[in-house]
């Protein structure tokens, strides 16, 4: 962890005015001076634009890795603390509101359950309370606890197209309370569908449990209670390790050790979970780098200032209470874009063409939230301007001069424009559009998109994401390849087409099957809201669209994604399936055939 001196946002304007050089001082000339009589044509600015300043991105970087920020989670004081920093920024660099008179576009997302009011939650073996945490996908049992003996289930995965831990228990765990082993086996064959502690809940009430147990022998936090709320319909808490004993041993347990699968206890169980999912407000801020206005359309750069706080669900270090400073993911991306949008200010407004928008977005760890709700806000004709969307997302960490660059495949004129900006790095390109990052948010609106990445590493979503192990230089590189980017785009004002491209998966480790649904993560309502389906896939084929809500999928209600990702491990290649969406008012049924996700 990185721990120093708290930055004031006060002290932004004197900090960034020292990091710039002399010579971007406005210099006005001698009264005396006039011109010659023939003068020569002026120089072309964009012919040798200025480049990106290392003291300015450090100075952001500083700030917004710093322990004092708290790993940047939505909703909390350190949220609004960088907020206003990146606000303080882009009024000290010269831009104009991106929202209206506001530089922020408020919006609110859930982040896990608390009790309600004065309630208390309940978990009582026999007489015995024992120690528990909630989930964010649990239920709201109200003023009516659930009452019911263990059945232990090992791991509750169920198997795709068999019953796998389920196997030969048959109705035994009707009316009774499951006992679910936290973790997964280390299993390549096994999907994500089948081994998300969800889809193991649900496997679970799909055979008649009434409420649900995480049991870890060896953290004391399961799962931790972040993220959106998802009603699994059945209460769910987590036990850990201290208390884990005391439930394996009512199942027939012993010395510590998990019973046979199908283990039932002699007393029972009594669980209240009177919760409410957690609001949170939170902000998008923007700004407007304003041209001569000669150009309709406007260029958007954006980059997501949230991270995980202590440790989300996201994190990879399970267990493990400590700052993630995100210092690559994604104080990176935000110190490059404030730094690329001082660089494309020193550049007279009447040699921009087009206007620039810099946003950084809320809440882009929690499902591109808001990106998501940035871009719904738009009206279509706000859309329809926008020649192109650029995103930084984790680029401090470049190794072999080599750049990842997505999206190439989503203008016919990327891989031309990227060859001639690219300087010296060396691209590695992508045609996806698609991904997870804020970049996706556009180009589902029909949007050409770039997105910038230095690369994955071993400390992504982990505590050492740290300020030492930035590679400054390299974002700044990552940043100069850019503005050189947008230098051609201002010169010669290319017609940038817009392409769809089917989203590959890889197979490996990956579902079995694919759909072509492009889910819209920040919906909250009843079923699964779709913001697009993919080309050529099988929910196209099916006769699916952007805006229809999927309620039932394969035979199974579908009342939340977790419902849904869990409705994959069902499903086959080339089997046909039953689909009902809502579609407005009406409720549409129609039939898809899933088919093999494609390879890279």
């Amino acid at each position: 962890m990185r721990r120093s001196a708290r930055p004031r946002t006060w002290a932004l304007l004197l900090l960034l005015a020292a990091c710039r050089p002399p010579s971007e001082a406005p210099a006005s000339p001698p009264a005396e001076a006039a011109p010659p009589a023939a003068a020569s044509a002026e120089p072309d600015p964009w012919a040798s634009p200025p480049r990106l300043t290392r003291g300015t991105f450090d100075a952001h970087l500083q700030f917004l890795a710093d322990d004092a920020q708290e790993g940047r989670p939505p909703g909390t004081d350190a949220d609004r603390r960088v907020q206003d920093h990146v606000e303080a920024a882009m009024i000290e660099i010269g831009l104009n509101p991106a929202f209206g008179e506001a530089y922020r576009q408020p919006l609110t997302v859930t982040d896990g359950v608390r009790t309600r009011g004065d309630a208390k939650t309940e978990l009582l073996l026999g007489k015995t309370p024992i120690a528990h945490t909630l989930v964010p996908f649990g239920h709201d049992t109200g003023d009516a606890p659930v009452r019911g003996e263990l059945v232990y289930v090992g791991h509750g995965i169920a198997g795709e197209g068999s019953d796998g831990d389920y196997a030969g228990l048959g109705d035994a765990l009707r009316g009774k309370i499951a006992v679910i082993l936290a973790g997964a086996p280390n299993d390549p064959h096994l999907s994500p569908a089948s081994t998300r502690p969800q889809s193991r809940v649900i496997a679970a009430r799909d055979r008649g449990a009434i409420a649900a147990l995480i049991v870890d022998l060896e953290l004391e936090k399961p799962y931790p209670n972040h993220g959106a709320h998802s009603d699994l319909q059945i209460p769910v808490l987590a036990v850990g390790k201290s208390d884990a004993g005391k439930i394996l041993a009512a199942v027939g347990g012993k010395g510590g050790k998990p019973p046979k699968i199908g283990a039932r206890s002699r007393k029972s169980v009594e669980i209240a979970t009177p919760i409410e999912p957690i609001s949170l407000a939170t902000a998008n801020i923007g700004g407007v780098l304003r041209g001569s206005g000669a150009e309709p359309k406007r260029l958007v750069i954006g980059a997501h200032m949230d991270h995980l706080g202590h440790g989300t669900a996201s994190s990879l270090a399970p267990g493990v209470s400590a700052i993630h400073n995100g210092a690559d993911d994604n104080a990176s991306g935000v110190a490059t874009i404030l730094a690329l949008a001082e660089a494309l200010a020193k550049i007279p407004a009447s040699a921009r063409p087009y206007d620039v928008v810099f946003f950084a977005f809320a809440a882009e760890e929690m499902g591109l939230l808001g990106s998501k709700h940035l871009v719904e806000a738009m009206p279509q004709a706000e859309r329809e301007a926008i020649l192109t969307m650029l995103n930084f997302d984790m680029v401090g960490r470049l190794r072999d001069n080599t750049v990842i660059v997505s999206g190439t495949g989503t203008s016919s004129r990327w891989p031309e424009l990227l060859e001639q900006s690219r300087g010296g790095l060396t691209v590695k390109a992508s045609d996806d559009g698609y991904g997870a990052s804020d970049q996706t948010s556009f180009y589902e609106a029909g949007i050409p998109v770039l997105h910038y990445f230095s690369g994955p590493h071993d400390d992504y979503h982990r505590p050492s994401d740290d300020i030492e192990r930035i590679n400054g230089e390299g974002a700044i590189a990552i940043g100069d390849a850019a503005l050189n980017l947008v230098s051609i785009v201002m010169r010669e004002r290319p017609a940038l087409d817009y392409i769809k491209v089917e989203r590959k998966t890889s197979q490996r480790g990956g579902f079995r099957v694919s759909l072509g649904t492009i889910p819209d993560y920040a919906a909250q309502l009843d079923g699964v809201k779709l913001s697009g389906v993919r080309p050529g896939g099988p929910a196209e084929a099916a006769g699916l669209k952007a805006g229809d809500v999927i309620v039932v999928l394969a035979g199974r209600e579908i009342h939340n994604l977790d419902d849904y990702m869990a409705t994959f491990a069902m499903l086959k290649p080339d089997v046909e399936i039953d689909v009902v969406v809502l579609r407005g008012e009406e409720r549409v049924s129609l039939k898809m055939t899933p088919s093999a996700p494609a390879r890279r």
